[in-house]
């Protein structure tokens, strides 16, 4: 009897052992999970939330054979998920200075594939697919390379996607503007968001009062789509562009954002990236809102925070910075006239409002020149520019 007992403890030792083998080779080949999207319900479900997990990766790849085409389908779906990690919890100011993390560092990190489409042929694999990345592996490489990140999230917020033309609003168009909505990893990012479909009763004249700044209107909206965080993102084809507007209340507060790119013969495209671009932006207004006081200074001028240089050097040379400031106004006449007098002085170009307030706004443009350069311009056009404990201020004489 012992000599059975002992017998079996050895075949049960070396099957654990094989399988963990075979589980170690499973995983290094990232297709530890590959199932279809009906069968998301059991661990990729549970972490439906999750920053390290990215949603509708889509890749179109070529090689000698189909095996080939697939391989390398699922490499790239890996090595484009991580960035998109990346982009999500490492700081602003340090997307610039990340290391190119290799194949093989990134192939240990995954620890699942779902395929929610996909087409073969002999020699090409086109498939939409979500990729799960260990978040302690993630964060160990991170710390690894000193590379700081943070996971904090904001509130959930709604997004009402519309499209305008003439008298008429609408969810949908030709250029599947709600539809790029919808195909965005919402779920995953930074800033979570939920896709609202328009009511039947929605008219076009109100839309065009809230993405005019008219805050009865923009109150009449968030009224009958939900109170709390509203982002009504609407879009219009007008000469050949695609023109987005953002108005509403993200995770940071008010929300004023404007975006153009030209169609190009392909409308959907031009929506898709329409779409793209508002997430970022959104996502960008929330990660400097983590930053602290400091991010303003910080991303207009670099790693000291008072956005002064620590040395003068004999030849300074002139660089397109990005500015991110607070402006204090009394009212909305003033802030009108300040806007539109920030828009004629030279050096100052993009101006963009990322969020507004009843007597101040968030704004952000490029201005090519020191601290000193940008505070003189300001002067000769009757503004004083500050700094308040690492927050650039901006106000009237």
């Amino acid at each position: 009897m012992p000599v059975l007992q002992a017998l079996g403890s050895g075949i049960a030792a070396e099957f654990h052992m094989r399988f963990r083998r075979l589980e170690s080779f499973a995983r290094r080949l990232s297709l530890l999970v590959l199932l279809g999207l009906t069968a998301l319900g059991g661990t990729m479900a549970d972490a439906a939330k999750s920053l390290f997990d990215v949603a509708k990766v889509a890749v179109d790849t070529k090689a000698k054979n189909a095996v080939a085409a697939r391989a390398n389908g699922l490499a790239q779906a890996q090595m484009r998920g991580f960035k998109v990690v990346l982009d999500r919890i490492v700081p602003l100011t340090m997307q610039q200075q990340l290391p190119d993390f290799t194949k093989e560092e990134v192939d240990l990190l995954v620890s699942g594939i779902a395929i929610r489409k996909e087409q073969t042929s002999t020699t090409r694999y086109i498939a939409l697919l979500d990729v799960r990345f260990d978040p302690y592996a993630v964060k160990q490489l991170l710390t690894s390379y000193g590379i700081p990140f943070s996971e904090n999230r904001a509130p959930v917020v709604s997004i009402l996607p519309l499209m305008l033309s003439g008298e008429g609003v609408a969810a949908e168009g030709p250029e599947q503007w709600h539809q790029a909505w919808e195909d965005l990893d919402l779920s995953h990012s930074v800033t979570p968001a939920t896709i609202l479909r328009p009511h039947a009763d929605l008219d076009a004249a109100t839309v065009r009062a809230a993405i005019s700044g008219d805050g009865d209107a923009f109150a009449v909206l968030q009224a009958a789509y939900g109170y709390g965080g509203l982002v009504v993102a609407v879009g219009q084809v007008k000469d050949g562009q695609f023109v987005t507007t953002l108005t509403g209340e993200d995770g940071v507060g008010m929300i004023t954002f404007n975006h153009t790119n030209a169609i190009g013969g392909d409308a959907k495209k031009a929506a898709r990236v329409a779409a793209a671009a508002s997430l970022a932006t959104i996502e960008s207004r929330w990660k400097l809102e983590e930053a602290g006081a400091s991010s303003p200074a910080e991303t207009a001028y670099g790693e000291n925070p008072r956005g002064v240089e620590a040395t003068q050097p004999a030849a300074p040379k002139e660089v397109a910075r990005r500015v991110v400031a607070l402006v204090e106004f009394s009212g909305l006449r003033d802030w009108q006239q300040i806007r539109s007098k920030l828009t004629q002085i030279a050096g100052i170009q993009g101006l963009e409002i990322d969020s507004l307030q009843a007597r101040r706004a968030a704004i952000s443009f490029q201005f090519g020149g020191s601290l000193d350069r940008l505070q003189a311009a300001l002067g000769q056009n009757g503004f004083v520019l500050e700094d308040r404990d690492g927050t650039l201020v901006l106000r009237s004489q």
